[in-house]
């Protein structure tokens, strides 16, 4: 019975006491540890123009426009079409939404085709266009 079985022997190696592991493991958290101190970080993009920022958040743009009511924006057919999609179940909801891409895909398509053949009719053509109008007068 000099023998040990497999479990004698991890579970003797387990019961070792880990003092000089849990002081390594100390010794490394104490090495990752800064102590350095962060200063705030320079201005990386400058304004190119100063006060131009405070000009263009005082004007009237979209970007800086607050944002309107949103009962004043909707109509009552968009409402109507906001409740309908609401009301269908998820399946459907997605069914309906895929239609709706494909449908403006099949649009950017045809917007496509018209506009080649705008160009190929050189209906877009600002010198031709101004010379038609000087020709006319």
């Amino acid at each position: 019975m000099s023998s040990k079985s497999e479990t004698d022997v991890e579970m003797s190696t387990s019961e070792k006491p880990r003092t000089s592991g849990d002081a390594n493991e100390t010794a490394k958290v104490d090495e990752l540890i800064s102590l350095e101190t962060l200063r705030e970080s320079p201005v990386q993009w400058p304004e190119r123009f100063p006060g131009m920022e405070k000009f263009l958040t005082m004007s009237d743009t979209p970007i800086h426009r607050p944002s309107a009511d949103s009962d004043q924006i909707l109509s009552c057919v968009n409402l109507a079409a906001i409740n309908q999609f609401a009301r269908l179940p998820p399946e459907q909801l997605v069914e309906k939404i895929k239609s709706m891409h494909d449908q403006i895909y099949r649009l950017g398509l045809r917007e496509s085709k018209e506009m080649t053949r705008g160009k190929l009719l050189g209906i877009f053509d600002r010198e031709r266009l101004t010379k038609a109008k000087a020709m006319r007068n």
